[in-house]
């Protein structure tokens, strides 16, 4: 597909990136997926809960419709309210309820991406948390299956610990989340595990890299190919082996962690020593 079937629907953008696959870009602050097969649909993520989400879906789809979140921060699964039938890996549920998830970390987060030059949504005045509780727990191996297209989830612990990504291999789809994206990888504060088990997890992907051959992140650029996934590979490889050489990162508007980014190739990892080894 390319990259100029663009259009806006309630202020998300939207573009058809593979057949039957739609991202819905939140207002330059995620992406969210929504794939369809001839009996359902299925949502990935549904963002910081910014804008109209399901009404935007309605207009693309008649299907039932029902979200798996690849992770469970505030910018892929706080949508989850406007819909029914929503998976999560159950690691990440705290981080959808309170007492870490509250209204007041929710507008701070709104305030911050409206001063964000590429923002382009609504000025959310006004405008309120909603909480949902998942519906079901996303496990390693489970199948979603929408009639005629099926995907599968695996774990891919680091940026969270019940970070996941959907494989259609027969029609060599990866939706990969905040676990394969052009932008860093962020393991450095309170919600993230490891960069061993990042790489850990990682090998097991690469292991299937013969069955997709795009890759569709939650974040900026999409598709991507699968040297992204190489080189964040290595680049956790030297991580773990002490061969990198990190610059002092200014995450500060995330979280006051300390962080160091490293980066190989078209890859980088936001980490510090208190997250690279497992616990």
């Amino acid at each position: 597909m390319d990259n100029l079937n663009l259009r806006k629907i309630n202020d998300y953008v939207i573009q058809l990136v593979a057949d039957h696959i739609y991202a819905l870009d939140e207002f330059g602050v995620d992406i969210m997926y929504l794939a369809e097969g001839k009996e359902r649909a299925m949502l990935v993520d549904t963002g910081a809960g910014l804008g109209r989400l399901k009404e935007t879906v309605k207009a693309l789809t008649d299907k039932p419709v029902f979200v798996v979140n690849t992770h469970g921060h505030i910018d892929h699964a706080l949508g989850n309210y406007e819909f029914d039938e929503v998976y999560l890996n159950e690691k990440d549920g705290w981080m959808t309820e309170p007492p870490y998830m509250t209204n007041e970390k929710w507008q701070e987060f709104c305030m911050r991406q409206r001063k964000e030059p590429a923002y382009t949504g609504l000025d959310l005045t006004g405008k309120s948390l909603c909480l949902q509780k998942p519906s079901g727990n996303i496990a390693e191996g489970m199948r979603f299956d929408l009639g005629g297209r099926e995907f599968e989830a695996i774990g891919i612990s680091g940026h969270t610990p019940g970070s996941m990504v959907f494989l259609d291999s027969k029609n060599r789809i990866l939706i990969s989340g905040d676990s394969v994206v052009s932008t860093p990888i962020l393991i450095f504060d309170t919600y993230s595990s490891s960069v061993e088990e990042y790489l850990r997890d990682l090998k097991k992907l690469a292991a299937r890299q013969e069955e997709f051959d795009l890759i569709l992140p939650g974040h900026y650029l999409r598709p991507i190919g699968k040297k992204y996934l190489f080189d964040l590979m290595e680049c956790a490889e030297e991580i773990l082996a002490g061969k990198a050489e990190p610059e002092q990162g200014d995450f500060r508007h995330m979280s006051s962690e300390p962080a160091l980014v490293h980066r190989y190739g078209q890859a980088s990892i936001v980490y510090n020593e208190e997250h690279i080894r497992m616990k």
